[in-house]
């Protein structure tokens, strides 16, 4: 707080335009959280998608003390079978104050232990974050969720159809675990 007020009385002193001065010394607590499909790109979607895509969705919340952030692809073809959207969805999460490894990690359990359904195949990813498991219903729907220090985030395709590639899923959560 020091080293702003310092800014500020150096603006005036130095005949700088004070309004502009003064925005700079506090902009840090003005910067706009990322979007979340800055991170999943148009490509990266169609990769996984197998087929091009619109943007549907790019939000950052904050709901409760977590920050939640939201993108949303959708396939420009409907799947053949059921005549729905194919989307992917990502979704980042992060406690908004004080952000923890074990908070985060409560999260990721809690989840993992809510899986019950012996017709989904799981599969514990290892080498993609610090905790990463993958669900699936090869048809329906493919889900990942990556957990890297106090990050967690989520990535799932519904209507799952030959175009389709959890292989690409995969490889986006690994690439992307690893930029964080």
């Amino acid at each position: 707080m020091k080293i702003k007020i310092l800014l500020l009385v150096l603006c005036l002193f130095v005949s700088a335009p004070f309004l502009s001065c003064l925005a700079n010394a506090f902009e840090t607590h003005f910067v706009a959280k990322p979007k979340p499909c800055k991170f999943l790109s148009y490509g990266d979607a169609e990769k996984i998608l197998g087929q091009s895509v619109r943007l549907t969705e790019n939000i950052s919340k904050i709901e409760g003390d977590v920050r939640k952030s939201d993108c949303v692809y959708t396939g420009v073809s409907k799947d053949k079978v059921s005549g729905k959207d194919v989307n992917l969805y990502f979704s980042l999460e992060q406690k908004e104050q004080n952000p923890t490894v074990e908070q985060a990690r409560q999260v990721f359990e809690s989840t993992y232990r809510k899986i019950n359904e012996p017709e989904l195949s799981v599969e514990v990813l290892s080498g993609v974050g610090d905790e990463a498991f993958s669900i699936s219903n090869p048809s329906n729907f493919h889900f990942i969720m990556v957990r890297k220090g106090e990050i967690i985030f989520r990535i799932k395709l519904n209507k799952a159809t030959e175009k389709t590639s959890l292989e690409e899923l995969k490889a986006f959560a690994k690439k992307f675990a690893e930029q964080l």
